[in-house]
């Protein structure tokens, strides 16, 4: 992507992050279809975090998944109505802190977290190895 296509890919994902649009495109020559949640630059390098949820993946049975995607290898970029794909995390995680964020999605379209935890149950007491349980 050339400079005065990178300043028109930046506003089509603020766009894309504000309205809750879905974006197409390719990817180093790779469709994608994803929901872009976070915008912004490190040491000059615009990225995007993403949840692709369609289009095609370097790695097989890899969708949907999170991706960061740099601007300079996007090309091709439409937006377009459809779902508002969240995705998920097993976790709450914050990819915004390594980047100076433009923009980012609002909470309440933010990845879903999963709770993932193994439900509690009471640990039996414990003693001491060789000590005597008490009567």
């Amino acid at each position: 992507m050339d400079w005065g296509n990178l300043d028109m890919g930046i506003a089509l994902l603020r766009t894309a992050i504000r309205e809750l649009k879905q974006v197409v495109g390719y990817d180093n020559d790779l469709y994608r279809e994803f929901c872009p949640h976070v915008l912004g630059h490190k040491e000059g390098v615009w990225k995007v975090l993403v949840w692709q949820f369609g289009g095609t993946s370097s790695k097989p049975d890899d969708l949907p998944n999170w991706r960061w995607f740099e601007l300079r290898d996007l090309s091709g970029l439409t937006l377009r109505d459809g779902e508002w794909h969240r995705g998920w995390a097993k976790r709450r995680s914050d990819h915004r802190q390594h980047l100076l964020i433009d923009t980012v999605v609002d909470d309440a379209h933010a990845a879903e977290i999963l709770d993932t935890s193994p439900p509690r149950t009471p640990l039996p007491a414990l003693r001491r190895l060789g000590q005597k349980k008490r009567s």
